[in-house]
C-alpha cells in the first residue's frame, strides 16, 4: 500500500502530534513585550514605514512615493486534524498580515517542520521548505506590496474612532475542545469555516471606507491587538462585552472549561492593564482574551462611515459587528464595558 493510500485508509490526527495548537501556542504577548524591550534596535532607515516599535501585523517598506513592499511570516503548530484545512488556515492566517496593512499579497514561501517518516508519513506534508522537528509546524513567509498613502497600520486611529470586528471570537476555544476530542461537528466545522475565511474582502471593504488603522486578531486575543492599537496610537480603547460575537457552541465549551493554556496566560495579563466593569462575566472575559488562530480583522474607521462599513462587510459574508472606540486617555488605556 502507497503513503498515499495507508494516509486514507488511517486517518491521521495532527493535532495529536502538537502540544498545543495554532496561534495559542506562541510566545505570550506579557513575555514576548519584555523580549523586544532587551533589544538594541539599530536607527531604522527612512523606507521603513512600519517596523519593531508599533506591535504591527508586518513590516513596510517603501520603494517608491506609490509602492511599498509587505513582508512578514507566521507558522504554528496543527490547529485542526485535516491536513488540508490546517494547511489552508495557516495559509489565511500568513496572508492575514498583509491584508491587515492594506496590502495585497505577491508571492509566499512554505515553512514546514515534521517528524521523520516513522512519526507522520510524508504523503501528509506535501512539499515545502522544511527542517525536522519532533512536533509539525506549518506556515508562510509572505511578501505584499501597498500604496505607502493608503498603509493601515497601529498608529493611525483617532479619538472617536469605532472598531468593527470581521470575523467572530472563540476559534482557540473550539481548536482545544477539538484536540480534546469533545468539539461537536458542526461546532468544529464552523470554525474551520471562519478560519480558513481569507480577510481578503474584509480589508477591500475597510479601504473603501476610508480605514487607515487596523489590526487581525490572532494569538493575542482581541483585548491584546486593541491595546497594540491603543497604544501606538496614543489613545485608550474601550471594549463592549455584550457586542462580542461569538461562534457556534464557544459559550458551552467555555461553561466545560474548555479553554486553552494560551487563552488563560492572555487572560492573566489582560487582568494586570484592564479595567473590567463589574457586570463583564467569564464567558465575555474568556471570549475578548481567547488566543484566536486566522482571526477577523479589527477595523478602526470614523464614526460618520462606521454603518457603511458594518453593510460592506455584511453583504460580503463577514461578521461586522462594532465592538468599541478609541477614546481619548492613556496610551493603552483598556476598559470592558458591560454594557455600550
Amino acid at each position: 500500500m502507497s503513503d498515499a493510500a495507508a494516509v486514507d485508509a488511517q486517518p491521521v490526527r495532527l493535532t495529536a502530534y502538537a502540544s498545543g495548537g495554532g496561534c495559542a501556542t506562541k510566545i505570550p504577548q506579557a513575555e514576548l513585550g519584555g523580549i523586544l524591550a532587551s533589544l538594541a534596535l539599530p536607527t531604522p532607515a527612512a523606507a521603513l514605514l512600519v517596523g519593531a516599535t508599533t506591535g504591527d501585523d508586518a513590516a513596510v517598506w517603501r520603494l517608491s512615493d506609490e509602492l511599498a513592499l509587505v513582508v512578514t511570516t507566521d507558522f504554528f503548530a496543527p490547529v485542526v486534524d485535516d491536513p488540508d484545512d490546517y494547511g489552508a488556515i495557516a495559509a489565511a492566517n500568513a496572508l492575514s498580515d498583509v491584508y491587515a496593512m492594506g496590502g495585497t499579497p505577491l508571492l509566499a514561501l512554505n515553512l514546514v517542520a515534521w517528524p521523520g517518516e516513522d512519526v507522520l508519513p510524508a504523503a501528509v506534508l506535501g512539499r515545502g521548505h522544511s527542517v525536522r522537528d519532533a512536533e509539525p509546524k506549518f506556515g508562510l513567509a509572505v511578501v505584499g506590496s501597498v500604496d505607502p498613502r493608503a498603509v493601515t497600520d497601529n498608529a493611525s486611529g483617532r479619538s472617536g474612532d469605532v472598531l468593527v470586528l470581521t470575523k467572530a471570537l472563540g476559534t482557540g476555544v473550539v481548536s482545544n475542545a477539538t484536540k480534546l476530542g469533545d468539539a461537536p461537528a458542526g461546532v468544529a466545522a464552523a470554525a474551520v469555516a471562519s478560519m480558513r475565511r481569507l480577510n481578503r474582502d474584509a480589508a477591500a471593504a475597510g479601504a473603501a471606507c476610508g480605514v487607515r488603522c487596523a489590526t487581525d486578531v490572532t494569538g493575542f486575543g482581541l483585548l491584546g491587538h486593541a491595546r497594540n492599537l491603543a497604544l501606538a496610537s496614543g489613545l485608550a480603547v474601550e471594549i463592549d462585552a455584550t457586542d462580542l460575537p461569538l461562534l457556534p457552541g464557544v459559550a458551552g465549551l467555555v461553561g466545560q472549561g474548555t479553554v486553552p493554556g494560551g487563552s488563560r496566560r492572555n487572560l492573566a495579563y489582560a487582568d494586570t492593564w484592564t479595567e473590567w466593569d463589574p457586570g463583564v462575566g467569564e464567558l465575555q472575559r474568556t471570549a475578548a482574551t481567547d488566543a484566536q488562530t486566522s482571526g477577523g480583522l479589527l477595523l478602526a474607521v470614523a464614526p460618520a462611515r462606521a454603518a457603511e462599513l458594518v453593510g460592506r462587510l455584511r453583504a460580503g459574508g463577514d461578521i461586522g459587528a462594532v465592538v468599541g472606540r478609541l477614546v481619548d486617555g492613556a496610551a493603552g488605556a483598556v476598559r470592558v464595558l458591560a454594557a455600550g
